[in-house]
């Protein structure tokens, strides 16, 4: 695919050479639905994602990006009057209304997982997305991409045990690319902007993070037993969650020894 849509223009939706028309262009929906396919794949489990097939995702989704911008009417298919409604057309109207938001919203899900691959499968489309399209294009999406960015370098900061501080001398932290992600947005859209969607984030988390710790509290006074519940249900996720960052070392460790 990638190969194919570096022979098209983004503007025209047209072959750069000869300027006959991408099946893009013809089958209306076309762009939308490649980029969903293409999310479903950088949605996959941890482990599956290969380096060069995330890196031909990212770089389809790029020039995705741009067509979307010069051809939103090309990104829905239209509808006839005896076709039958469509049991997500919420997601529908937003891409009519703007399909690039649906894109970072899908994106932005994508990365608010805990799994590194595909944080860092997304924030690497950011990255290519703020450098590769003209300056201020991301800016209306900034605080879509902050969160998951900001979710990932908060959760670095508060594992400070001996265990991650081992790690980082044969892994890369996915708070560096975070930050890395973070600077590339700051420079691209401008520091102004950045700053405002930044503290838009941050408050945003902090207020659902005493939502959170109030809905706890109550709920242990009323229904004490779905607590416990909600606590071991808790507890589960941390477990898995240790059990895949053992997995993600291991692996890891694999991949350096092989370097070596």
């Amino acid at each position: 695919m990638v190969t194919y849509v570096s022979e098209i223009d983004p503007t025209t939706l047209k072959t750069k050479k000869g300027g006959s028309a991408s099946f893009f262009a013809e089958i209306s929906g076309s762009i939308y639905d490649v980029s969903r396919n293409l999310c479903r794949q950088l949605n996959s489990d941890n482990g599956q994602q290969a380096e060069a097939i995330v890196m031909q995702a990212v770089k389809t989704l790029t020039w995705i990006i741009k067509a979307m911008h010069h051809n939103p009417q090309s990104c829905f298919a239209e509808c006839k009057d005896n076709d039958e409604p469509s049991d997500n057309g919420e997601e529908e109207e937003i891409v009519s209304k703007d399909p690039i938001l649906s894109l970072i919203v899908k994106l932005s899900n994508i990365a608010k997982n805990r799994y590194k691959d595909r944080r860092e499968a997304v924030f690497k489309c950011f990255a290519s997305f703020a450098t590769s399209c003209d300056e201020g294009f991301m800016t209306p999406y900034l605080e879509l991409m902050i969160e998951p960015l900001h979710r990932v370098i908060t959760e670095a900061l508060s594992e400070v045990d001996e265990l991650r501080k081992k790690r980082r001398q044969l892994e890369s932290d996915p708070a560096d690319l975070a930050n890395d992600v973070m600077q590339i947005l700051e420079d691209r859209c401008g520091t102004d902007e950045f700053l405002k969607a930044y503290a838009t984030v941050k408050t945003k988390a902090r207020e659902k993070r005493d939502t959170r710790k109030r809905e706890a509290a109550a709920e242990a006074v009323h229904d004490p037993q779905a607590a416990a519940m909600r606590k071991l249900q808790k507890h589960d996720r941390e477990r898995k969650r240790k059990k895949r960052r053992v997995e993600e070392r291991k692996r890891m460790r694999g991949a350096f020894g092989k370097s070596l």
